[in-house]
């Protein structure tokens, strides 16, 4: 029944937005985009093939730049004012030779001394700065594309686009080249991008789709080589039907590209408590990666080194459900977007934190209870075929013994996972996992989904999934699924989902948040732009999710309004109130405190102030307190970023939770800073610490990171966990101390 239900809602809703879609595209034509504003694939940047070298070095002197043909135009504001031409001029040129594309960018600044650039670290805060991002469709078909920005210090990120922005992978990492630097004119970037670094259509002369951010801090505005209209929100920079056309590419015969990239890693590590042990290692291992088309790569790896050079964020669970941690291993981050099931994502590396279930979720692999369970390797293939993304994971992981009484056998993992694009922007797809240990112990999870786009506004997303057991009888309660559709329009926003998970869904190489329910929410926003000289914008939001069993007993229902407020500075503040429903039918816990079994109805409330982020000290507070089950709740939250120098970095977050409930109180703290020096673009050197109070726990991470050549890192790494409770001249529960170096070779 329940699927029976999830499927007629998908079904009806399709056919209704079928339905206005014709209407939808009639009532465009009259808008701004149609009449007023020139179409993102009426610009055409020509692409010029360079005669002479190109060095670069962010100065855009060089004599090959001179067979570019200049575009140079306002780019389109998003915010503050939708598609206006921007307040500065931006000059783009793009030209080539044989091995390579290189882009030269003048970001024209009638106050170059009020440019803002802090970030020095790859990927890290790139968007609390003065921004270039390329956006570039290598295939046009209008839902991925790559990634690039870079700030006026010459940084990097990258990032791949999947599916309009449903997944953002800002962990795969390209080799390409960036220069940037400051001059009377404004500031200059100055890009270079190898055809091997890239998966492009085949095709001797080809177009390719461009868009172009750029993001203007000292004025708070958000521009755009097209015209995105503000209802789509900043996602709507991915929507490839509205980038223009970057013409006469001649792209490069295929030959043999192929990385091999080795590793050799040594250490040290001592453990105090609850024995002492010590041990010390070294090991090796490599991954080689061959691009079997331009489309297509194929991934193999031995010995799999799976270390982390950053301590993981410490979070204190405060709920009565489970907490999903993102993925950092950057084997399982490659094409981590492909593999994505979930209904609300943003690609492998971070998760929506209520998600309800991921069909798929690496960190099942190679991690046992926090402990981390060798593997001897694997193959992964991922990338696409004609109409199709395909990938296929198979991964092997060793015998390892878990505590004195636990061994976690041998353990095979393997995924795969289709989608087939349908029309302009939708796709449909299917995954198979199957997780087999020594023993016969087997799970396997069959899952099946959809995207439909149906304009620039009306989308619908929606799935269905089993889970087979050796030790559980197939009786028909191992499913689950969800619908949801969206509308985004420039006032207003609004969107509609249901979820169903049977009781016996049990997706093990997955996540469930909470399992047996039946789910449904929506949510409502509205916004009033204003832009006078006290407020930005105004917007009131309101959801609700109710909850129920497979019996229809209600067990939550969640409603919050919240009310923002947002200045022309930038800053923002925001007050909201929930007014929740839970039903406990038994009692449960929240960590060792004992919630009796009953009905609870409570109401509490939040404040939040977030301060503009391209100042020398920036930060966020929020203050939420009220009722929680049979007790009440309170919860700082304080962040902080002080630019100390271009190369000096401090982040201070610190959060406190203090519940005092019926049978138990608990107060935790939190508190961890970050230092970060920068001495380059390629290398710096971070200092983290954490403190847990509700853990007893004290952690610290020292890094050091020196990229010497493309993809190929140095680092130097130490960590260290104290207990609190122990005396402080002897606290010390394990000490790590490692030294890592990568080679990348190419072919």
């Amino acid at each position: 029944m329940p699927r029976f239900t999830a499927c007629m809602l998908f079904l009806v809703t399709s056919s209704i937005i079928l339905s206005v879609t014709s209407r939808t595209a009639r009532s465009q034509e009259t808008s701004t985009i149609g009449t007023d504003l020139i179409k993102g694939p009426d610009i055409h940047i020509v692409v010029r093939e360079s005669k002479e070298p190109i060095v670069i070095d962010g100065k855009l002197d060089d004599p090959g730049w001179k067979y570019a043909e200049p575009y140079i135009g306002y780019f389109f504001q998003q915010e503050p004012l939708d598609r206006a031409p921007s307040s500065e001029k931006t000059k783009v040129m793009v030209v080539q030779d044989k091995d390579t594309i290189y882009f030269g960018i003048q970001s024209y600044d009638s106050e170059p001394d009020k440019i803002f650039a802090s970030a020095m670290r790859q990927d890290k805060d790139i968007f609390r700065d003065d921004v270039i991002e390329l956006l570039i469709d290598t295939f046009q078909d209008y839902r991925n594309c790559y990634a690039f920005a870079t700030n006026p210090l010459g940084v990097k990120g990258d990032a791949i686009i999947s599916d309009e922005g449903s997944d953002i992978n800002k962990s795969w990492d390209c080799i390409w080249q960036v220069k940037s630097s400051i001059n009377a004119e404004g500031w200059v970037t100055e890009m270079a991008f190898p055809f091997k670094s890239l998966k492009y259509k085949k095709g001797d002369i080809v177009e390719w789709g461009l868009n172009i951010t750029r993001n203007i801090k000292h004025t708070n505005e958000t521009t755009y080589l097209v015209p995105i209209p503000r209802g789509l929100g900043h996602d709507g920079k991915f929507k490839g039907e509205l980038f223009a056309i970057l013409e006469n590419i001649k792209t490069p015969s295929y030959t043999i590209n192929m990385e091999v990239q080795p590793y050799i890693r040594g250490g040290y590590t001592s453990i105090y408590e609850p024995e002492k042990k010590h041990d010390s290692e070294l090991d090796a291992g490599f991954d080689v990666r061959y691009h079997i088309t331009p489309q297509l790569t194929a991934d193999a790896t031995y010995n799999t080194d799976f270390a982390q050079v950053e301590s993981e964020e410490e979070v204190v669970n405060v709920t009565r459900f489970n907490i999903y941690l993102p993925e950092k291993r950057d084997f399982f981050l490659e094409n981590a977007g492909l593999f994505n099931f979930s209904m609300t994502s943003s690609a492998g590396e971070y998760y929506d934190a209520d998600a309800d279930f991921i069909l798929f979720n690496s960190r099942t692999i190679g991690i046992k209870d926090g402990k981390r369970t060798p593997l001897y390797g694997g193959a992964k293939v991922a990338g696409r075929v004609g109409k199709f993304s395909l990938g296929v994971m198979n991964i092997e992981s060793e015998r390892t013994s878990i505590d004195s009484s636990r061994v976690e056998p041998s353990t095979n993992y393997t995924a795969f996972r289709l989608k087939r694009d349908l029309f302009s922007k939708s796709y449909v797809g299917m995954m198979v996992l199957n997780k087999e240990s020594a023993g016969d112990e087997y799970s396997r999870t069959f899952g099946a989904d959809g995207f439909l786009s149906f304009s620039q506004e009306f989308n619908m997303k929606g799935s269905l999934a089993k889970t087979m057991e050796n030790d559980t009888e197939d009786n028909g309660k191992n499913w689950a699924g969800d619908v949801k559709v969206t509308l985004n329009k420039e006032w207003i926003d609004g969107s509609i989902s249901y979820t169903f998970i049977d009781s016996l869904f049990n997706p093990q190489m997955g996540y469930v948040r909470r399992g047996d329910i039946r789910k449904t929410d929506g949510n409502l926003s509205f916004t009033k732009w204003l832009n006078n000289r006290y407020l930005k914008s105004i917007s009131w939001e309101n959801g609700i999710v109710y909850t129920t069993n497979h019996n229809n007993t209600l067990e939550t229902r969640e409603n919050q309004s919240e009310l923002s407020f947002s200045a022309p500075s930038g800053d923002n503040l925001s007050f909201s109130i929930n007014r929740d429903y839970d039903f406990l039918p038994d009692e449960d816990y929240i960590r060792d405190i004992r919630i009796d079994a009953g009905r609870y109805t409570v109401t509490y409330k939040q404040i939040s102030l977030n301060s503009y982020q391209a100042r020398t000290v920036s930060g966020n507070i929020s203050y939420q307190w009220g009722e929680q089950l049979d007790g009440e709740s309170k919860r700082i939250s304080v962040t902080n970023r002080t630019k100390l120098s271009n190369h000096f970095n401090m982040d201070l977050n610190y959060t406190y939770n203090d519940l005092d409930l019926k049978n138990g109180s608990l107060t935790a703290n939190v508190l961890a800073g970050r230092w970060t020096y920068s001495f380059t673009t390629e290398m710096f050197a971070k200092c983290y610490i954490q403190w847990n109070d509700a853990d007893e726990r004290i952690s610290t991470n020292l890094l050091f990171d020196y990229v010497y050549r493309p993809k190929s890192h140095l680092y130097i790494v130490y960590n260290e966990n104290r207990n609190t409770l122990l005396d402080s001249s002897d606290n010390i529960t394990d000490r790590i101390m490692q030294v890592k170096v990568t080679y990348m070779w190419g072919l």
